[in-house]
């Protein structure tokens, strides 16, 4: 992989077409290079990537923060969308993923535009963090966040019930709270 990038972004735009012809040539002969190095380890674990990339890409597996228009488009494209569009409350409930559902996703109704990045920090009511989904992206039009999961990542989260889910934006370097709320999560 080139030094100048960021870990696996390179991956990323090979599966998405992104690279030119000469670039998708050379990083395959780089791949080829290091399993004839004894490194095959290591370019079978690029190979998994790259198939897990080939099915996530399509269904907005990458989408860290999405649009209306592209869970429109997941809709259109026949994946079994459950959207959850939660109202506002000091504790949001969650309903449980449906058994149909492939792709979850849950609006969060606040204006994130104007920020250099936008974290959403997911955190246990004790403090203990879980996981953060970082520098995530939201509708042009509106600003808000379509968070798209697949279905199987959202049952297991559900399974941390109660969760607290910080937003930050930061922008000239200085991070702002943008919300803070409680959901429970349905099972």
């Amino acid at each position: 992989m080139s030094q100048s990038r960021e870990p696996f972004s390179e991956l990323v735009d090979y599966e998405s077409g992104e690279l030119s012809a000469a670039e998708a040539a050379e990083l395959e002969e780089r791949l080829f290079a290091a399993a004839a190095a004894g490194q095959a380890a290591d370019a079978a674990f690029v190979d998994k990537i790259s198939l897990i990339g080939q099915y996530l890409l399509p269904r907005g597996g990458f989408d860290i923060g999405s649009s209306r228009a592209r869970v429109d488009a997941l809709i259109a494209a026949g994946l079994r969308v459950q959207l959850v569009d939660p109202e506002p409350a000091e504790i949001v409930e969650i309903p449980a993923v449906a058994d149909d559902t492939e792709i979850f996703v849950t609006l969060l109704r606040m204006d994130v535009r104007g920020y250099d990045s936008v974290d959403a920090v997911i955190q246990k009511p004790d403090g203990t963090e879980l996981k953060t989904f970082r520098d995530i992206g939201c509708d042009p039009e509106t600003g808000y966040v379509y968070a798209v999961c697949e279905a199987p990542l959202a049952r297991i989260s559900a399974k941390q019930r109660h969760v607290v889910t910080r937003v930050i934006g930061t922008r000239d370097g200085v991070e702002h709270t943008l919300g803070v709320f409680q959901s429970l999560m349905g099972r």
